[in-house]
């Protein structure tokens, strides 16, 4: 059996990123995921997948919107997992992406 941890931001509810003790101020950096990873790799954790999001980031194509209940944003999940290969010794990373 493989153990497995889906990494998606500060968590999977849209609005996970305002729970006590996220840090919504990092999601865009590659240090909060190597944190993760690290946490994961300590668990034990066979492998994570990081996912790749490809949309828009308001509801208007051409304007930006002022919602504040979700994040906005992501991080490229191949070019993460290639930061994050070299930080690691015994958990496997697992990127997915969009191809369009």
């Amino acid at each position: 059996m493989h153990l497995s941890v889906a990494l998606d931001g500060a968590g999977w509810h849209p609005a996970a990123w305002r729970e006590e003790g996220a840090r919504p101020g990092e999601l865009l950096d590659a240090a909060y995921w190597a944190d993760l990873v690290a946490e994961a790799e300590r668990g034990l954790i066979d492998f994570v997948t990081i996912e790749d999001a490809l949309g828009l980031q308001s509801a208007a194509f051409h304007l930006p919107d002022d919602r504040t209940d979700q994040v906005r944003g992501s991080i490229d999940a191949v070019l993460l997992a290639a930061h994050l290969a070299p930080l690691t010794t015994h958990i496997g990373l697992v990127p997915t992406t969009n191809v369009t």
